[in-house]
């Protein structure tokens, strides 16, 4: 570890340390303006002003760079995908282990999601050859998936005659829109309000993902598991998607005081109600998915709480 890093770490630690009249800061890290991942986490953040006395903002990241930030200290909390924690974790690919990062929980499901137009000639994952793509930005759980499909399907950006990097969904759904792009490659929460503003002017399809690529994913990578994306889940999709899920996790630090990650997660699971009313996948954000399956280990507070309500045993 850095000596940057330790004095980040000795930093956070300090501020929770304060008084305890003194509200506890908490930064959370979260995904671009426009996706799912930034409401959801205001949506937190509210929770813990209203509820816990904490001073909780929120500061835009992806999934791959939030994952690093928490585990450095430079945060409190941090959205990224289960896969991306383990790796980050146990220091896949040669990066250093971040052996401090700890689970929160997990919060719901994505879906790897590839939209196109319907009238288009990508068809399949492997159409995308010679065609033009946009993704999220680099450093995104988004973008290191899109990787890891095409590749599973034997192709790189290399392959494709222009590889586009959006800096918000807004940016990236205007492009298929524009017709800039063949198709537009997302980690997703469905139903999106972003995916039926984009099927509002031009008929869209959902890629479905054939079994040996799916196969490869789940094999090769970390936190890829198979899913259905079911027909009906917008009114114009009309057969199921088969896919790869990637849930969303919240990660925080091993230095973050036992007491507050217990207060946080009594907060934000005592107030379940407010945060399905800020979007409505945090419905399958309950104790027992929370704390099903952990990818890393448990934070003691949350895992407190989690032992209070009988989630864990």
């Amino acid at each position: 570890m850095t000596k940057r890093n330790i004095l980040a770490i000795v930093a956070v630690a300090s501020a929770f340390a304060a008084a305890p009249a003194a509200a506890q800061n908490v930064l959370i890290k979260s995904g671009p303006q426009g996706g799912v991942w930034y409401p959801v986490s205001a949506g937190l953040a509210g929770v813990l002003k209203d509820k816990a006395g904490m001073n909780a903002t929120v500061q835009t990241g992806g999934g791959v760079s939030n994952a690093v930030n928490v585990g450095n200290g430079q945060a409190q909390i941090g959205f990224t995908t289960s896969g991306v924690a383990k790796d980050t974790y146990s220091g896949a690919g040669g990066k250093p282990p971040m052996k401090d990062l700890r689970l929160f929980g997990v919060l719901y499901n994505q879906y790897y999601t590839l939209a196109v137009p319907a009238d288009g000639e990508v068809k399949t994952v492997k159409d995308l050859k010679g065609r033009r793509l946009v993704t999220q930005r680099k450093g995104s759980s988004t973008e290191k998936m899109t990787r890891d499909v095409l590749e599973a399907n034997g192709l790189k950006y290399d392959d494709l005659s222009k590889m586009n990097f959006a800096g918000n969904v807004g940016d990236a759904t205007n492009q298929v829109k524009d017709r800039q792009v063949d198709g537009f490659s997302a980690l997703i929460a469905h139903p999106a309000g972003y995916m039926m503003e984009m099927a509002s002017s031009a008929d869209v399809n959902i890629v479905a993902l054939d079994k040996p690529a799916i196969d490869y994913l789940v094999k090769n990578f970390s936190g890829y598991s198979p899913i259905t994306l079911k027909a009906g889940t917008y009114p114009w999709l009309k057969a199921d998607v088969p896919t790869v899920n990637a849930p969303v996790i919240m990660v925080t630090n091993a230095n973050v005081p036992d007491d507050v990650a217990y207060r946080m997660a009594k907060a934000w699971f005592e107030n379940h109600e407010t945060l399905v009313n800020v979007h409505e996948v945090m419905k399958q954000f309950t104790p027992g998915n929370a704390s099903a399956d952990p990818v890393i280990p448990i934070h003691p507070g949350a895992l407190r709480y989690y032992k209070e309500v009988g989630a864990v045993k």
